[in-house]
């Protein structure tokens, strides 16, 4: 039987959709997650009093987009932004079928950044870690990774890029970025660069989920497929790897399943019958 997702999870879920339609609709990166965090956040008190509503996105859009407008409005000394808010009253939510997370995770992943700078947008934007824990997972300072994930976000709008799928032509390209990003997540946190544990689990607990989205979103990509296969494999065997008091087990110590050959030829003929 299958469990009714929490709030936590639900939330989890649905920020980097709700994030991505608000800043395909509106632009203005920043501004758009700070409207997000305040719906979640109201969200997460409303929703546990009260129960989920019957369309949670559609709540958390409605919500994030009214946040969004009133921030603007209480600037509306500014000429500039009174323009702006004139263009920007809350509309009808996206209906529930579209998901712009892919659209995200080619944003987070632009070429103009450096690689640790998209490991981070990625994890903030799309993976929804706190910018604790991302400095957290880095070894370093929150105040750096602060500074990292705002340089980034600058760097992007300074390119003029606007908030949409790349062009057929970069596709390609920009995909095999976001794999090898995802992939970065998920090696660092098998294998620890860094600190007192030799794997993270919630790193790369993080990583298989985002390419399980991934996938869920471009399953006739064969790298996507493959990219997944390969994280799922090398997770499988994470708690053979170490013994008890956390130190490091060689491979031919460790339990492994038996070789092909001790599997009865009737148990493989029955299998492929069926």
């Amino acid at each position: 039987m299958t469990t009714a997702p929490s709030v936590e999870d639900l939330l989890r879920e649905l920020a980097p959709q709700v994030l991505a339609a608000l800043a395909r609709r509106h632009g203005q990166f920043d501004a758009c997650e700070d409207a997000v965090q305040e719906a979640l956040l109201a969200a997460a008190l409303q929703w546990v009093a009260d129960g989920i509503p019957d369309n949670p996105r559609s709540w958390l859009l409605t919500v994030a987009s009214r946040r969004l407008v009133d921030e603007w409005r209480s600037e509306s000394a500014r000429r500039r932004r009174e323009l702006t808010v004139a263009s920007l009253e809350v509309t009808e939510p996206e209906p529930l079928d579209h998901d712009d997370t892919l659209t995200l995770l080619f944003w987070c992943c632009h070429p103009a950044l450096s690689a640790p700078s998209q490991l981070a947008l990625t994890l903030r934007a799309v993976g929804g870690l706190t910018t604790a824990q991302i400095a957290s997972a880095f070894l370093v300072p929150e105040a750096t990774m602060a500074q990292r994930i705002s340089r980034a976000k600058q760097r992007i709008a300074a390119t003029g890029g606007r908030f949409e799928p790349p062009p057929a032509a970069e596709r390609a390209d920009r995909l095999r970025v976001v794999l090898q990003v995802l992939y970065l997540v998920f090696n660092e946190g098998y294998a620890a660069s860094s600190g007192p544990q030799m794997q993270r689990a919630d790193l790369t607990a993080e990583a298989i989920r985002l390419t399980r989205l991934l996938h869920r979103l471009v399953p006739e990509e064969g790298e996507v497929t493959g990219l997944l296969a390969l994280m799922l494999l090398t997770d499988a065997r994470s708690a053979a790897r170490t013994g008890p008091d956390g130190t490091l087990v060689p491979l031919d110590e460790s339990d492994r399943p038996p070789p092909l050959s001790r599997v009865s030829p009737s148990a493989v003929d029955t299998g492929r019958r069926g």
